[in-house]
This record gives structure tokens, C-alpha cells and sequence, in this order.
């Protein structure tokens, strides 16, 4: 793969939000001329508000066109985008990231004409499937459909997309930016995490660049400022098993919110894989949508996760000591924590400097280093217990900070141990401890004060 200097491409935007307006956007139904963010368009049309945002997104749609890679922002995390319909350019995407060849790929539709070029043409939409798609599309839910049949016979979305696979999953995002770009490109767009294979999942454009930029493998990264979910896309079946809808991945919608909208089908069986759907040695050998066969989200330094245990285990001090001493790091061991601010583990540490940091600070998200026997303790905060999205959206910037070493800017080495806490699986709960589990080598239950 030829050597390619990878650019910036800004787009105005106002943090924390998805309205179209403040990315300098606007957008309506080709048909209708009018719409909005909470509806699956037929045909979105888009215009512009600033000059910025008309050069960067323009630039990026030719680029895509074209059959190169792109990456831009999603409201779950930054994709690596390429024409989901050339098997050449789907073959950038693995190799750019290092991904298996197995490990299939998620397709990005900016509106619902184009989820017609993909399925079959007899092929009709179940009720509960339509219920889903108007509840959450646009939005962080990816749904599997059956894969069409060209008129020469190929399948409509190649195999390098689907692995071999007859479904495929498709969703429609609800960022601005990404469903501008993939509407001014007017094809859809292949797009999995834009990330080296195996690393925590990019949740800001710096993110990508420091993966994917060495690599000099895109030109282009669309800077739309940080994911607003922070998780990937939850998965859904809800074609192929007849009155069951399956989540095969957790993720941005929850299962209760899938639950609600699945209430008025009570024939439908609404089942999770791991949970009440028993994990398959085959599926998993054969995946139909990404995170079911490999290890993800890990980065460097090793990730222990720690979970509410009895009086009588370790204290969590202990625990981290101990773990510490073991690596061999010929210095004080380098020790990251991601925990909730009004986490009992935390408060069982007893260190001062953090406590007093919480209280004074509780929007930063970086504490100062706290220096120990042996040990050198930063903690990246995931907000309160009771804001499982805020963990979800800081989760794997925490893990990318503190194993990046911004805590120990201008000293040499990298840290060595970051010790996350296991999370009520309930709500966003589910898809932060799917992504925990997979970075983890370990779990060890803690004594909770």
C-alpha cells in the first residue's frame, strides 16, 4: 500500500450536540423538503450554512467515491469509511487496520434508499424490524439484513464486507457530519472502528490520528469533535430467526429501550446473546457482525477489572500493590484508575489529593499523580455512578489517556496497570462492561469498605 499523508478535515461544531445546524448543516427530504434528525429519510438532501464545512465534507465524499479511505465521526465512535459496494476498496479498510479477514463490516446508508440497494428485491421488512428502524435509525443501531443478488448474479454487497456471510449489518447514524458525508458521497459506506485492530475504539479525531496516522494509510480524518455515545452500535437480528429479535452486540441502544419498543409484538421473543441467548462456538467461528470472535479495546499497559466482593477479600490498595509488584517495572509501577467519583472503591483508597481533586473538580476528567510507596496513582474520572452514559462516553478515552501517559507527560516509559471497576449491567451498563471484559486479562473481587 502506497505511503499517504493524512490531513485534518475540520467541520465546525458545538460540543455535545447532534443538531445539523451547529455542524453548519442542514438538511431535508428530497421529497418532502423538510425533516429532521428523528426520522429515517427517504432520500436526504443537504446544504450548507458555513464554507468550512462545504470544502471538508465535499473533499471527503470525492475521496470516498474514489474508492479511498476516509475517517470521520459517528455519534458512537470514528469510523474508517470506504465504499461498502467495491471489494477494493473494502480491502483498504483490513488492510489500513490490521482487521482479521473474517471480521465482517458494519454498512453506513444516509437514508432509506439507499437500504434498498442492498436487499433483496422481494425481500419485505417484518413489523417489528420497522418498529426498531423508526424508534432508533438514525441512530447507534446496527440491523442485519438479508444481502440482495445483483443482475449479473454477484451479491449486492461484497463478500469483503459480509465475510461470506449472507447478512449484512446496516445502520443509518444520527451525526450530522456522518450522514451528510455519506449522502453528498450518494453510496454506502463501509465502516468499521477507525482504529488499529484490537485498540480501544477512537472517540476523537486525535484518536485516529495517533492509530492510523502513522501508518499512512488515509489521507483524509473528518474532525467533527468528540463521539457523543462512546460506545459502538448495538446489533440487532431481527430477520433471520422467525419471532425473535436478537442482540448479537450491546452497544448504543439499550436493551430496555428495545424492550419498550418491542412491547406491542408480543409473539416477539426479545433475546440477548451471552445472556439468555447461549454463546455459539460456531457463530463465533463465523461471525455475522463485528465483536463476537475477537479480543477488542485493549491497550497497551495490562487492564484489571475489579468487582464488588466481601469483607474479606483484598482491599483494592492491596490488590493494585500486589498486581504492581508483579510487573517488574523497575520503578514505581505506573497505576491508572478509571472509577466513578462516588465509587466506595475509591473512597476505600484513602488518599487525600484524589478525594480533595474530586470535590473541587468533578467536570475534569484527569486527577494529578498521587505518589505512593512503589506506586504512582492517577485517576481518569468516569463520572457518577448514577451517569452510566458519561462512563459509556469517556470509557475508551480513558483507557487511550491513561495508557498514552498524558498523566506522566515528559517522563520516559508508558503505564503499566490500569484498574477499571465492574459497572451495574443494567441500561448502558451492558455494552460498558462487553467492552471492559474483552480489554480485561483479569477480574478480582475487592473488598468493599
Amino acid at each position: 500500500m502506497p505511503q499517504i499523508h493524512t490531513q485534518i478535515l475540520p467541520v465546525p461544531h458545538v460540543s455535545s450536540s447532534l443538531q445539523p445546524r451547529d455542524f453548519g448543516l442542514q438538511f431535508c427530504d428530497e421529497s418532502q423538503r423538510q425533516g429532521t434528525m428523528k426520522e429515517p429519510l427517504e432520500r436526504l438532501q443537504v446544504s450548507f450554512l458555513t464554507e468550512k464545512s462545504k470544502r471538508s465534507l465535499e473533499t471527503a465524499a470525492d475521496h470516498l467515491r474514489s474508492g479511498e479511505l476516509v475517517a470521520f465521526p459517528t455519534e458512537t465512535v470514528y469510523g474508517l469509511g470506504a465504499y461498502a459496494l467495491r471489494s477494493d476498496a473494502s480491502e483498504r479498510i483490513y488492510a489500513a487496520k490490521n482487521r482479521p479477514a473474517d471480521n465482517p463490516l458494519i454498512v453506513h446508508i444516509s437514508d432509506t434508499t439507499m437500504l434498498q440497494q442492498i436487499l433483496p428485491d422481494a425481500f419485505k421488512i417484518n413489523e417489528a424490524c420497522k418498529a426498531l428502524m423508526q424508534a432508533f435509525w438514525p441512530g447507534p443501531l446496527t440491523l442485519l439484513f438479508p444481502v440482495g443478488q445483483a443482475s449479473d448474479g454477484s451479491p449486492t454487497v461484497p463478500s469483503t464486507v459480509t465475510c461470506g456471510q449472507p447478512t449484512v449489518g446496516v445502520r443509518m447514524p444520527s451525526h450530522p457530519v456522518a450522514r451528510a458525508l455519506i449522502s453528498l458521497a450518494g453510496v454506502p459506506i463501509a465502516a468499521p472502528s477507525a482504529n488499529a485492530s484490537g485498540r480501544p475504539s477512537p472517540t476523537t479525531a486525535a484518536h485516529v490520528m495517533n492509530d492510523l496516522g502513522p501508518r499512512n494509510v488515509l489521507s483524509y480524518i473528518v474532525d467533527g469533535g468528540e463521539c457523543h455515545v462512546g460506545v459502538e452500535s448495538t446489533v440487532v437480528d431481527a430477520t433471520t430467526v422467525s419471532g425473535e429479535v436478537r442482540v448479537l452486540r450491546p452497544g448504543g441502544i439499550t436493551v430496555e429501550q428495545l424492550s419498550k419498543v418491542l412491547r406491542p409484538f408480543p409473539s416477539v421473543l426479545l433475546r440477548v446473546y451471552g445472556k439468555d441467548l447461549a454463546r455459539s462456538a460456531v457463530q463465533e467461528a463465523a461471525p455475522t457482525t463485528p465483536g463476537m470472535k475477537y479480543r477488542h479495546y485493549s491497550p497497551d499497559a495490562r487492564v484489571l477489572l475489579v468487582s464488588d466482593g466481601v469483607s474479606s477479600d483484598p482491599t483494592l490498595l492491596h490488590v493494585i500493590t500486589n498486581t504492581a509488584s508483579s510487573l517488574d517495572c523497575q520503578r514505581d509501577a505506573r497505576v491508572g484508575l478509571m472509577l466513578a467519583l462516588d465509587s466506595p472503591l475509591l473512597q476505600s483508597l484513602g488518599i487525600p489529593e484524589i478525594h480533595q481533586w474530586a470535590l473541587s473538580q468533578p467536570s475534569e476528567r484527569l486527577s494529578p499523580v498521587v505518589r505512593l510507596p512503589g506506586l504512582q496513582l492517577c485517576l481518569y474520572s468516569l463520572g457518577q455512578r448514577s451517569a452510566p452514559d458519561m462512563a459509556a462516553r469517556r470509557l475508551f478515552d480513558g483507557l487511550r489517556t491513561l495508557d498514552a501517559c498524558v498523566a506522566w507527560s515528559g517522563q520516559e516509559g508508558a503505564c503499566d496497570l490500569i484498574v477499571a471497576e465492574e459497572v451495574d449491567e443494567t441500561g448502558m451498563g451492558l455494552a460498558i462492561m462487553n467492552r471492559l471484559r474483552k480489554a480485561a486479562s483479569s477480574t478480582i473481587r475487592v473488598a468493599v469498605p
